[in-house]
């Protein structure tokens, strides 16, 4: 009886100093384009600075990627994109530390897809656009995030600049060309990734605008007269 005694009161007591610290608050996983960031918020401790360790399970083992780190965020930017990982953290003061929060991120499911690129060139009555898909961290220049997803698409809209209207556009590809538009108006486009497999939307670009120029009628039409005067002037 007294050793059971004993027992529990040092399980109570082991609880009583590990409880001291308490854990860190609000833990997420902010990951955009692959580049992972776990974050979380210090919780109020009134005997000093806190420091935090963060983890992630590789083969049933824990390996720490960011020690006794002053700072409230971890770039786990290294893990494999497929699969799901568990990550945790804990608070620490002097020798006795927090419980561990775990969280589980998968970063192909569940990473943001970032705004492309876009390049615009005004031609008479067309705009023709060139993408660049969002670049990959850890990864070679020429990466991109339409590497890693097979059913990338492109979804533009594109409005006469002050118009409320917009006008959807699809595109498999890296370039579009907006045709038949009104010339010397000023249209703005911008352009986000779509996985269709996965019914996923990324971030939409920067509106870009520019103005079509006169098609080749008008053209005619506004050279003419100055051809005409010169003939006369030469006759």
């Amino acid at each position: 009886m007294a050793q059971s005694l004993r027992s529990w009161l040092g399980g109570c007591l082991l609880v009583s100093a590990l409880g001291m610290v308490p854990p860190p608050e609000n833990v997420r996983m902010n990951s955009v384009n692959f580049r992972n960031i776990l974050q979380w918020e210090s919780p109020a401790f009134p005997k000093g600075n806190l420091t935090f360790t963060a983890q992630y399970q590789s083969y049933r083992k824990f390996q720490d990627i960011c020690t006794s780190t002053v700072l409230t965020e971890c770039d786990f930017s290294s893990l494999s994109k497929y699969g799901d990982h568990t990550l945790r953290v804990r608070a620490q003061f002097e020798d006795e530390h927090s419980d561990w929060i775990n969280i589980t991120f998968c970063p192909v499911d569940d990473t943001i897809i970032g705004p492309p690129r876009i390049q615009v060139e005004a031609l008479a009555n067309s705009l023709h656009m060139r993408f660049l898909a969002p670049k990959i961290k850890n990864e070679p220049e020429t990466w991109s995030m339409r590497n890693i997803y097979n059913s990338w698409t492109y979804h533009v809209q594109y409005w006469k600049n002050g118009s409320d209207e917009k006008f959807p556009v699809t595109g498999q590809y890296d370039f579009k060309v907006l045709r038949n538009l009104e010339s010397q108006t000023t249209y703005c486009v911008q352009v986000r990734g779509f996985l269709p497999d996965r019914n996923k939307t990324g971030e939409w670009s920067e509106p870009v605008c520019e103005q079509t120029t006169a098609d080749d009628v008008q053209r005619f039409r506004q050279l003419r007269p100055q051809k005409d005067a010169y003939t006369q002037v030469c006759s």
